[in-house]
C-alpha cells in the first residue's frame, strides 16, 4: 500500500503522523496524545487497514521538530517567497487547490492559527497537515515541490523576519532605497529580508550578501565574469583589497545553485507530462507547478521546446503551447509460454451466456440496458454465481449500505455468505480496478461527452492484467447499444443487451464454439423479486 509505505517512512524519520478524511482533512482517530508521541507501528498497520483511502497528516510542532506556514493564494505565496533568502532550499508541498505549505524547524512562540495573514495560516503546536502523498476525495494530490522531500537534516529555521511578521512585529523586505544607486538596477533580483534595522554589506552579513548579489544576477542571465566583476566593484566600495579567490567561490556557488534549480524545474516538468494524459496546455504546466514569474515561464517553455526535440512530446492542433505525450512503450505479448489452462473456465452467467461467450484474461464485458431492465439483478447474479471461485469487487455508483443489504436479502444466501468486496464508486473507476481480480463496475455513468466512453473503456482495458472487468451503462428505451453508441463498442468482447424481459448478445468475440456464431441472439426472460432470472424462450436467432 502506497500510503502505508509512506507513513512508516514518516515515523521512521520520527515525525508523528495520524491518518485523516480525504474529504475534510480532519484526523479519523482521536489524536491528542500523538501531539507528545510518535504513533506505534502497529498502530499505523491498524489505521491503514481500517480506513485504506486515508491520507496521512503530520502533527506539527515540538514533537515532530516542524512549524509550518500555509499559503493559499497566490498573493499569499508571493509574500512569503519574500522573506526567504534564496540561499535556503525550503521543503515545499504543492496542494490540490494550488496553495504552498512551506516546512521549517519548530520555532518555539508561532502560534497554531488560521488566517494569522490575508489567506496565510500557521501549524505548531496542536496543529496537523495533511502530507505527501495523500490524495484528497476529488482523486488529487500533494506533492513535493523541486524534487525536496521531507527530512529532519534539510530543515531550517523560520527566517527571522518572516517570525516576526508572523508575531505581528514590524519587519520588511529590504528597501532598495539603501542600494548605490550605480548597481539598483542589477540589485533587482535580490529580494530576501532583513529587519528594518539591518543594512546591506554590514560587518557580519557581507558573505550572505554576496551571494544573493551573484545569484540575483544569475538570474539574469548575466555571465559568471561579468558576475566577478561586480562582486569585486562591491568589494572594493568597502575598502576590501585585490584577492579575489574567495568572490570567484561566490559566483561558482550561486551559478551551481541555479543550474540545481534547472535541473530540478527539467525533472518536475517530465514528471508533469507523463502523468497528464490526452492533449495538454503549457499554460497548465504553469499553473500546475505554480510557474507564476517571467522566468520560470520561459525556462519552462524552453524545456518543452527541448522535449520535443527528444521526442518526449510533439505539438499538436493549432492552437499555441499545446502538446500530447509520445508513448513509445511496448508490452511484448508472450503467447508461446502463457498457460494453456483457461483462468475463467467456470465462469458462470445469468441465462446460461458462459454456453456461448468465453471469457479471457483483460476482456471487458458491456451490460448496456434501458431502466428497470435488470442490470444490477443480473450483476449480482454473476457474483452470486462466481463468488467462491473468483475474486470479485463490485463498485457500485447507486447504491448504498441499507438498499444493497435489501437486494442481497433477496437471494437464497445467508449475508454473511456473500464473498465479494463491495465498493461504493461513481466515477475514475481505472483508478481502483484491480488487475488480476473480477471487477464489477454497476454502473458507468456518463451525464455528458458520451463519445468518450471508448477512451474510459481503453483505460481501464490497460489496467487489467489477468483480470476482467463487467461493466453496466444505460441505454435508450428501443436501441441496441448504450450511451455513447458506437464509441463503447470498440474494446469489449461481450457485448449484450437488456430490454425489459429481452436480452441480445450484440457482440461476441470468443465463441465457446467455433461452429456456432452467438452474435444478435435474444432470450426472453422474467425477473422473480428483482434477482432470479426465468428464460422464457431460450436462445433464438433474432434475424
Amino acid at each position: 500500500m502506497k500510503m502505508l509505505d509512506a507513513a512508516i517512512e514518516y515515523l521512521e524519520q520520527e515525525f508523528s503522523i495520524v491518518p485523516s478524511n480525504p474529504k475534510t482533512k480532519a484526523p479519523l482517530v482521536p489524536w491528542t496524545e500523538f501531539q507528545s508521541r510518535l504513533a506505534t507501528k502497529d498502530e499505523i498497520y491498524g489505521w491503514f487497514r481500517q480506513y485504506p483511502r486515508a491520507m496521512i497528516s503530520l502533527v506539527t510542532g515540538k514533537t515532530s521538530g516542524i512549524t509550518i506556514v500555509d499559503a493559499d493564494s497566490l498573493e499569499a505565496i508571493e509574500r512569503i517567497n519574500k522573506y526567504l533568502p534564496d540561499s535556503l532550499e525550503i521543503p515545499c508541498v504543492q496542494t490540490p487547490r494550488d496553495g504552498k505549505h512551506f516546512y521549517f524547524s519548530y520555532t518555539k512562540g508561532i502560534p497554531t492559527k488560521a488566517g494569522i495573514l490575508p489567506h496565510i495560516d500557521t501549524r505548531n503546536d496542536g496543529g496537523c497537515i495533511v502530507v505527501p502523498p495523500s490524495i484528497n476525495g476529488n482523486g488529487k494530490a500533494y506533492s513535493w515541490l523541486d524534487g525536496i522531500k521531507l527530512s529532519r537534516d534539510i530543515l531550517h529555521p523560520i527566517p527571522p523576519a518572516l517570525a516576526s511578521l508572523l508575531c505581528g512585529l514590524k519587519a520588511a523586505p529590504i528597501n532598495n532605497s539603501n542600494i548605490n544607486n550605480n548597481y539598483q538596477s542589477i540589485y533587482k533580483g535580490c529580494d530576501y529580508l532583513v529587519t528594518n534595522s539591518e543594512k546591506l554589506f554590514e560587518h557580519g552579513r557581507r558573505d550572505n550578501d554576496l551571494f544573493h548579489l551573484a545569484l540575483s544576477l544569475r538570474k539574469q542571465n548575466w555571465s559568471p565574469e561579468h558576475i566577478l566583476q561586480v562582486l569585486i566593484n562591491v568589494a572594493h566600495a568597502w575598502g576590501e583589497g585585490e584577492k579575489i579567490d574567495w568572490l570567484k567561490t561566490k559566483v561558482e556557488s550561486a551559478c551551481k545553485y541555479e543550474e540545481r534549480k534547472e535541473i530540478s524545474l527539467v525533472e518536475q516538468i517530465k514528471e508533469w507530462i507523463l502523468v497528464t494524459p490526452g492533449h495538454f496546455l503549457v499554460t497548465e504546466c504553469h499553473k500546475d507547478l505554480n510557474l507564476v514569474t517571467p522566468s520560470h515561464k520561459h525556462n519552462a517553455n524552453v524545456i518543452f521546446s527541448r522535449f520535443v526535440k527528444e521526442g518526449l512530446i510533439e505539438r499538436v492542433g493549432e492552437k499555441r503551447g499545446c502538446y500530447r505525450k509520445i508513448d513509445t512503450s511496448e508490452e511484448m505479448i508472450d503467447f508461446l509460454n502463457t498457460p494453456t489452462t483457461d483462468l475463467y473456465s467456470d465462469l458462470k452467467f445469468p441465462l446460461g451466456l458462459e454456453n456461448y461467450y468465453r471469457a479471457m484474461p483483460k476482456n471487458e464485458i458491456i451490460v448496456a440496458g434501458c431502466p428497470d431492465s435488470g442490470k444490477t439483478a443480473l450483476l449480482l447474479n454473476f457474483v452470486a454465481l462466481n463468488m467462491d471461485r473468483y475474486e470479485i469487487y463490485y463498485f457500485s455508483s447507486e447504491m448504498g449500505a441499507l438498499e444493497l443489504k435489501d437486494r442481497l436479502s433477496n437471494f437464497n444466501i445467508p449475508l454473511d455468505k456473500w464473498r465479494c468486496k463491495f465498493v461504493e464508486r461513481s466515477s475514475n473507476f481505472t483508478d481502483v480496478i484491480r488487475p488480476d481480480a473480477v471487477n464489477v463496475i454497476d454502473y458507468m455513468e456518463l451525464c455528458t461527452d458520451t463519445f468518450r466512453i471508448g477512451e474510459y473503456l481503453r483505460a481501464i482495458h490497460d489496467k487489467l492484467k489477468t483480470g476482467i472487468a463487467i461493466i453496466a451503462l444505460q441505454k435508450p428505451f428501443g436501441r441496441d447499444l448504450g450511451r455513447g453508441a458506437e464509441f463503447s463498442l470498440e474494446k469489449p468482447r461481450l457485448y449484450v443487451s437488456m430490454e425489459k424481459n429481452q436480452m441480445k448478445i450484440i457482440k461476441c468475440k470468443n465463441w465457446r464454439d467455433s461452429q456456432k456464431n452467438p452474435n444478435s441472439l435474444t432470450i426472453d426472460y422474467k425477473l422473480v423479486k428483482g434477482c432470479q432470472f426465468i428464460s422464457t424462450s431460450g436462445w433464438k436467432r433474432s434475424d
